[in-house]
């Protein structure tokens, strides 16, 4: 059935949770015809065979990652969906319905003394479903990996209403893809995800961290890059000026995790690296919360949130980069990089500087084989430019993806590859 005929969703969902869409359901002004809230995979089933154009949600905090829909009737709330389905502590698994929030699954497994090592903002509001979505993650990455390295596998309601299992206990995937990694950041445009599988770790015993103040951004990331090499620790931040509380420059705020011992030893070495280079290093005691405050950087009030990605040794000069952009417009710009990864997160203040700032810099990064994403932002600021740049040959091949796994285009239409246009 296309979205030309009219759905009767309460005959899917029940009276109680479908409902017209208003402005609060809204993605990036998009507003759907209507909103449901399926309570069972069937359910969910049902609506996509309905056919009409939908964007799968959760708890709604990380809908302004990506593009605009380029159509939206349906709005497919999952929040009813949310349930621990098995947890196998001696394994080391766990397996969610997708509209569980991270930080129930965290309380669940914290009982045992193990955790998840994913740690996005606003973890509260965070669903299994918007985590693989939206591949979303924070500082821990540096040492625990990504979603794609802790996901075991995924069910997975597909073209027709299809349940599509990958991963896990299932032996082989799919016509050779592997489906778990398919939908990982993907956002949600070949599929609804209804269940997840992750493998699990033990829990640090404790966790601290070390701030090390240095004169530049160039000279921080050196100093990260040191870092990593020598004490093995749990993250690695580098913070632009103004960043922290506790340094008025440029610094580096290492996170260490372990049994107490492990720690200490951690910190001596951080601070030895540190004075060796004459520099500052301030301890601190809740490291926990320090990183919690680092990764909540993505969410902080701005008009846009730019990722650049460049190697791990060019961040530095790539945070130069950026605040020389930023002084020659006069625009005001706060950064955190990613040290281990080379992931550069750029908070632009002023609508009116996004566009100019990416114009500069995007050609910059992509000619280094890097790349410069919009990664958040409001809506008017998201329509003026082109949220992922040039993904070269990939583009194509992400098309052929999507056609094959959504021949109807009713997954996410425009949210991820094609990107979005003015409503």
């Amino acid at each position: 059935m296309g979205a030309a005929h009219v759905t009767d969703w309460a005959t899917i969902v029940g009276n109680d949770f479908a409902a017209p869409g208003g402005p609060d359901d809204g993605i990036d002004g998009v507003v759907p015809r209507w909103v449901v809230r399926p309570g069972s995979v069937a359910e969910v089933q049902a609506v996509v065979r309905a056919g009409d154009a939908l964007v799968a949600a959760g708890l709604g905090a990380h809908l302004d990652i990506g593009a605009a829909p380029r159509r939206l009737e349906v709005l497919v709330r999952l929040g009813r969906l949310d349930r621990v389905v098995d947890h196998q502590a001696a394994d080391m698994t766990i397996t969610v319905e997708a509209g569980c929030p991270l930080s129930v699954l965290q309380d669940r497994l914290d009982s045992v003394g193990q955790w998840l090592p994913l740690d996005p903002p606003r973890p509260e509001r965070t669903t299994v479903g918007g985590l693989v979505a939206a591949n979303l993650g924070g500082p821990l990455r540096a040492s625990q990996g990504g979603v794609r390295d802790l996901l075991l596998g995924l069910r997975v309601v597909g073209a027709g209403g299809t349940v599509i299992r990958g991963g896990g206990r299932v032996v082989k995937n799919v016509a050779g893809y592997d489906i778990p990694k398919l939908h990982v950041g993907a956002f949600g445009s070949a599929g609804v995800v209804v269940e997840a599988t992750f493998k699990v770790r033990p829990r640090p015993e404790r966790e601290t961290a070390v701030i090390v103040e240095c004169p530049t951004a160039r000279e921080a990331a050196e100093a990260a890059l040191a870092v990593r090499d020598a004490p093995d620790p749990l993250w690695i931040e580098v913070v632009g000026a103004g960043g922290l509380p506790d340094a008025t420059g440029p610094a580096v705020a290492v996170g260490l995790g372990g049994l107490p011992a492990e720690v200490k030893h951690g910190g001596a070495l951080v601070r030895e690296l540190a004075e060796s280079r004459g520099r500052r290093a301030v301890p601190i005691d809740d490291g926990r919360a320090l990183r919690a405050r680092l990764g909540a950087f993505d969410v902080e009030p701005a008009a846009a949130l730019l990722r650049a990605a460049t190697l791990p040794g060019m961040v530095g000069a790539a945070v130069e980069a950026v605040e020389e952009a930023a002084r020659r417009r006069g625009a005001s710009i706060r950064t955190v990089a990613h040290a281990a990864n080379g992931v550069v997160r750029i908070a632009v203040a002023r609508g009116e500087d996004v566009a100019p700032l990416i114009g500069e810099l995007r050609p910059r990064l992509e000619k280094d084989g890097g790349s410069l994403t919009l990664h958040r932002a409001r809506p008017d600021v998201k329509y003026a430019v082109d949220v992922w740049g040039d993904l070269g040959p990939g583009r194509e091949l992400m098309r052929r993806i999507k056609d094959t796994f959504d021949p109807d285009g009713i997954f996410a239409p425009g949210r991820f590859v094609e990107g979005g246009e003015r409503p």
